[in-house]
């Protein structure tokens, strides 16, 4: 009697899907690692940038006050203070509940007319690339930005509290991601 040998080699079809499930584990895992990482690092400049963008709103309200109280000094308005604190003032939409929008004039050194900010699209932040990319509430010739920048001003007898709100929404967040910045103005001139 003769027998034969079976001489054929290779891979049953259970070692050929244990390979593939460990090759796609292998290749999956490092893969949604660095998908994470991405979202991370673009949500982290996301907010750096809207931590920055709530800062400028602090320091545009200090350079309003400062140049108001600076124009008493120099004779050229009186009750500078009263202007920057009245509600019906110089600043008076970021006395509203709706808050206001600062931002630099095209003028340099000087501020804009504060904006008011009863809808959302006066306060959407616009990336200026005309000479300094500068952040603006102007459309023409910018590009818009997911930012939006609310300045508030509540008035006491010591001075003022001034809130800077910047909110954006990104990815496919629903919830609207929020920073904020606060500060307290005071009269350091001592005038009315």
């Amino acid at each position: 009697m003769m027998f034969y040998q079976n001489k054929q080699s290779g891979f049953s079809l259970v070692e050929t899907l244990v390979a593939i499930s460990v090759l796609l584990i292998v290749v999956v895992g490092p893969m949604t690692i660095s998908m994470r990482t991405a979202k991370s690092t673009s949500f982290a400049s996301e907010q750096v940038q809207a931590f920055f963008l709530a800062q400028e709103g602090l320091e545009l309200a200090q350079k309003g006050r400062d140049d108001l109280l600076l124009q008493n000094f120099a004779g050229t308005i009186n009750n500078s203070w009263t202007r920057f604190t009245a509600s019906n003032g110089t600043y008076q939409h970021c006395y509203a509940a709706t808050g206001c929008g600062l931002e630099w004039s095209t003028t340099a050194g000087a501020l804009a007319a504060p904006v008011s900010c009863s809808t959302v699209a006066n306060c959407l932040m616009y990336r200026d690339s005309a000479g300094r990319a500068w952040f603006t509430h102007v459309a023409a010739g910018a590009t818009a930005t997911p930012f939006t920048r609310r300045i508030y001003f509540v008035d006491d007898d010591e001075g003022v509290s001034v809130k800077s709100v910047v909110t954006w929404r990104t990815g496919s967040l629903v919830t609207e991601q929020r920073v904020e910045a606060d500060t307290y103005l005071y009269n350091i001139y001592g005038n009315p």
